[in-house]
């Protein structure tokens, strides 16, 4: 039932009116989420920040959205390192920050390894263009846990769909066949984190661990999955409730969708590495 509602919402009938909907609620959230960061949202170690992590951010044909998010990132951590890889038809760039300007459609794996090339902190934060950070993405407590949690590769942390702050429960997230092991059986609490299979594409991790298993080049959008199946019995991920970003999504951007919903070689390539 909710995929006949989304349909007819983005592509049927409905969507005259929803589209604006959507585009008022999301403001409408963003600006009362901004009123109470203004009174709560607290200085944060930027220097720490800065000697020990970068962020990677894969984006495509959404220079507004990726726009939106480096605004929300430099409020928090003005200094933090910041690495861009787009493959849009006409890259963006920013002052102080690096932008990788990659083939056209050349898919978020690719970029994803071009970026990793390029960093030189010990440390990465995973993001998605769509992201927002607000005063729960406070990046310090996790980078500290990350720093003497040796055994540990990946903690991830929660991300809030707008407009309804809808959440996507990881404890049992699917994964291709493996006869891999969990390095620590998914559930192990440590230092009140639970440790997963797969968490969302919102992480800090070690960068030598991550260049461990890296993201196929010949899967262009599918990659969440894959990575974390090729990740189980090589790095051990924890997932910490406390660590949050928000995430407004752009369901109503033809251009960009019919690209990000062209998956069709990207499930070849799956059948082909795990169900064959």
């Amino acid at each position: 039932m909710k995929k006949v509602i989304y349909n007819l919402c983005v592509n049927g009938f409905m969507r005259p009116v929803a589209k604006p909907m959507h585009s008022f609620l999301i403001e409408t959230t963003l600006v009362y989420e901004s009123i109470i960061d203004y009174w709560y949202q607290k200085p944060q170690d930027d220097y720490f920040i800065e000697e020990n992590v970068t962020a990677v951010i894969k984006t495509f044909e959404r220079p507004k959205v990726l726009k939106r998010l480096i605004l929300s990132l430099r409020k928090m951590y003005p200094k933090m390192n910041v690495i861009i890889a787009d493959d849009s038809k006409n890259p963006s760039y920013f002052e102080g920050i690096q932008t990788i300007a990659l083939p056209y459609d050349s898919g978020v794996s690719f970029g994803r390894n071009e970026a990793l090339k390029h960093v030189q902190t010990p440390f990465i934060l995973l993001l998605d263009d769509d992201f927002i950070f607000y005063r729960h993405t406070k990046i310090e407590p996790v980078l500290k846990k990350l720093k003497h949690l040796h055994m540990i590769d990946i903690i991830g942390g929660e991300v809030i769909y707008l407009p309804f702050y809808r959440k996507i429960d990881y404890t049992n997230a699917g994964l291709h066949p493996t006869n891999a092991t969990s390095v620590i059986p998914p559930g192990t609490e440590i230092e009140g984190m639970k440790s997963y299979d797969k968490v969302a594409n919102f992480y800090i991790a070690k960068t030598d661990s991550i260049r461990k298993v890296a993201w196929d080049p010949s899967i262009k959008r599918l990659d969440h999955a894959d990575f974390f199946t090729r990740a189980k019995g090589v790095l051990t991920t924890l997932f910490d409730p406390a660590f949050k970003v928000l995430h407004a999504r752009t369901p109503f951007d033809k251009d960009y969708m019919s690209k990000r919903m062209d998956i069709a070689k990207d499930k070849l390539r799956l059948r082909e590495k795990f169900y064959l």
